[in-house]
Order: structure tokens, then C-alpha cells, then sequence
């Protein structure tokens, strides 16, 4: 994430918690989707640069990594598609911006394989 993305000015360390925990769920997630075992001994690196966050940073980049691999002729088992919901004062929202998932409300972010109605990730945050 670039330093100069969000509305806070602080100097973040290069693996904070925040985008060691993208990265984990970004490598879970395509883990469920890519063809690995088309490609042993291969490596698949996906690299993500968040230039402007404004929330639904783990959607933008699971739809932005999708879209790269469809591009460079990646053979998946389904295409991944990402988006957030949320409550916000009793108000359900999908594509949640920066100031819904800080107002303190209910996200959910949401992973599908949908050609084969499967969960890629489901993360829930209160």
C-alpha cells in the first residue's frame, strides 16, 4: 500500500499487520481459484499496489488480480469475484467506502467462485 493512499500521514513499517494479513488472504484466496498443478515447479506471483484507499481495499485487488491472471492466460477454475457489505445505523450497503467500514458498523467481505458455488473467503468484521 503506498504511503501516500490514505487520509493518515503515518510512516507504516513495509510488512504492517494490516497488509501481511491482505497477503495471506489474497494467497488463500487465488490458492482456491488458480490451476497450480498445471504448473509444478512454478511460481505464480501476484503483486498489488493500493494507490488510493478508499475502502474495499480486498476487493479491488482480488477483482484487479482476476482480471491480471484472465489477461496472462492463467488457467482458474472460476473467476474470482470480491465485493464488501455492511450495516451502517441499520442501513445495509455493498462496496462499503473508508467512512462505512470506519463508522463502527458490520463489514463482511465476500470471495465467490461463482460458477461453482464456492467460498473463496469470508471474513466478518464487528
Amino acid at each position: 500500500m503506498a504511503t501516500f493512499s490514505t487520509a493518515e500521514r503515518k510512516r507504516r513499517p513495509h510488512r504492517d499487520r494490516k497488509s501481511t494479513e491482505m497477503s495471506l488472504h489474497l494467497k488463500q484466496t487465488f490458492e482456491a481459484a488458480v490451476l497450480t498443478n498445471l504448473y509444478l515447479r512454478s511460481q505464480i506471483d501476484i503483486y498489488v499496489k493500493i494507490l488510493q484507499s478508499d475502502g474495499g481495499n480486498y476487493s479491488a485487488c482480488v477483482n484487479a488480480a482476476t482480471l491480471a491472471l484472465i489477461n496472462a492466460g492463467i488457467p482458474m477454475r472460476d473467476y474470482v469475484c470480491a465485493c464488501t457489505a455492511g450495516f451502517v445505523d441499520e442501513t445495509a450497503l455493498a462496496d462499503l467506502c473508508h467512512a462505512d467500514e470506519s463508522g463502527g458498523g458490520t463489514s463482511l467481505a465476500l470471495a465467490l467462485l461463482p460458477r461453482g458455488e464456492h467460498i473463496a473467503l469470508l471474513q466478518m468484521d464487528a
